[in-house]
């Protein structure tokens, strides 16, 4: 549920004022722990357990570990049955946040490992046609490329591969 994910995203960005790189560190801990620890997924995701059980464990463990903000974030994922969103709301806070600090979030898919002079250089050519203050790149290496990069920037896709090259000769001859 994008929408829902991007609406509560949004609503702690607010909150957070200047606090973000906090706030990011708390929801992102608080994320790997929901992701990491399945008991404590599954008490969260558990219909028959009862909302103010849910809440009054949260309360218990997390007050003083958490902001005030990050605390009642949860506490409304819980009251709302969104718990389940937690980790996409925390993928759209983070690109949200980054998109607001004027941070470039790509994806480098290639053929083969490049060398990190080559991975810098890639990096460095989409900061400046960006103009970001910043580059996170996640690198994937997928051999069914066959040859060459694709880079995933948002919804932009730049595909340098033969893969897609012949893909896109064989859209030109099938018409």
């Amino acid at each position: 549920m994008p929408l829902v994910e991007k609406r509560y995203a949004q609503a702690l960005l607010q909150l957070s004022g200047s606090d973000v790189n906090s706030v990011k560190e708390e929801f992102g801990d608080f994320t790997n722990l929901y992701n990491s620890d399945k008991d404590f997924r599954d008490f969260l995701n558990n219909p028959v357990i009862k909302t103010d059980k849910k809440q009054a464990l949260i309360r218990s463990v997390f007050t003083g570990r958490l902001s005030k903000n990050m605390l009642n974030t949860i506490l409304l994922l819980i009251s709302k049955q969104r718990t389940a969103e937690i980790p996409g709301i925390f993928s759209q806070f983070m690109q949200m946040s980054n998109e607001m600090a004027n941070v470039l979030d790509m994806k480098i898919i290639m053929a083969e490992q490049l060398t990190e002079v080559q991975l810098e250089t890639i990096r460095e050519k989409f900061r400046k046609k960006y103009n970001a203050v910043a580059v996170n790149s996640t690198e994937i290496v997928d051999a069914s490329l066959i040859g060459g990069i694709k880079v995933i920037i948002g919804d932009q896709v730049y595909d340098g591969s033969v893969k897609g090259r012949i893909e896109s000769l064989t859209e030109i001859v099938s018409v």
